[in-house]
């Protein structure tokens, strides 16, 4: 992950773990399960014709998944538009002291884009459908609570030490199965560092001793992470639906990215449950680092007129 420093007073550029072109390697199942096509599924219950269908364009159909809910149900009332490449602004959820804040975050190229806000929702406006210049994407327009380019959100409880945390309920809810998923992601970029101390306005990474941990909530077409490949293909990880591909990249510090091998279009968990994989498993978070930031939004390389965040919410237990 790089960070881009822009004038003083403006929210600063987030880059999350993104490469081009797409990895092509066939599916590793886990126990239990079998290939069909280009996603792991119950041994036996793949048709006859499965498998038929490429890697591309397989992921422009995106589906919805039914989750036990994590009771995550912030709601905010923010009505706000942003049409700068660098705008930002505080929610406070309905009823309570908590804050999210929310950001245009266009870092790498801006012309006329818009996020229009509404509550703890935003809808993207392309309307000359930009495209990116080279692999990186445009920008990450998104929500986070905890403390980021000197905006710290009210009752994040954040930084919170990794072996202290018993839950993480959070959502992410999009209209991506309407849109497509050609040309950007929905995605958490979680960050985590060697301290308790919260992020200076100054820090625009998780520094020496920390770590970046992204969730993917499916694989555009001809977009990956960091990695070069996938680390660890068709994993479970605890409750959550279907197989995950890790993508490991271990740079100081190291970004550790879970992608569905399936397309989700709404994801209601526990995000603890992907941060404890990690750990177990050794990629690169330890126990004694410290949650410090979660955003939630798109990394968009063009186009995403109309696309939609529906809902997005954290609680960090």
């Amino acid at each position: 992950m790089r960070f881009v420093l822009f004038t003083p007073g403006l929210t600063l550029a987030l880059i999350a773990c993104a490469r081009n072109p797409l990895d092509a390697s066939p599916v590793n199942c886990g126990s239990g399960e079998e290939a069909c096509g280009a996603t792991c599924v119950p041994k036996g219950s793949c048709s006859p014709d499965a498998g038929t269908t490429s890697t591309a364009s397989a992921t422009a159909t995106a589906t919805s998944t039914t989750l036990p809910s994590s009771n995550c149900t912030d709601k905010a009332s923010l009505q706000k538009k942003m049409t700068t490449q660098y705008d930002g602004a505080f929610l406070t959820v309905n009823g309570s002291n908590k804050q999210y804040y929310v950001q245009s975050n266009w870092w790498s190229k801006f012309v006329d884009q818009t996020v229009a806000v509404d509550g703890l929702s935003y809808t993207l406006g392309n309307p000359n459908n930009r495209t990116a210049d080279g692999s990186d994407p445009m920008g990450y327009p998104s929500f986070f609570i905890g403390s980021y380019s000197g905006n710290s959100t009210a009752g994040s409880n954040l930084p919170k030490q990794v072996s202290a945390l018993t839950k993480v309920p959070t959502v992410l809810s999009t209209n991506a199965k309407s849109k497509g998923t050609s040309n950007y992601n929905a995605s958490y970029d979680v960050w985590f560092t060697a301290s308790g101390a919260p992020l200076s306005s100054f820090d625009y990474s998780p520094g020496p001793g920390g770590a970046y941990l992204m969730v993917w909530l499916f694989m555009p077409s001809d977009r990956q992470p960091r990695g070069g490949g996938p680390h660890a293909r068709g994993q479970k990880v605890g409750s959550l639906p279907g197989t995950w591909d890790v993508w490991v990249d271990s740079s100081n510090p190291p970004c550790i990215s879970y992608v569905s091998t399936t397309q989700i279009e709404t994801l209601d968990f526990d995000l603890n449950q992907v941060i404890q994989d990690a750990v177990t498993k050794g990629y690169g978070i330890t126990s004694s680092m410290y949650l410090s930031i979660i955003f939630g939004g798109f990394e968009v390389w063009g186009g995403a007129d109309g696309l939609q965040l529906e809902a997005f919410c954290a609680s960090v237990q």
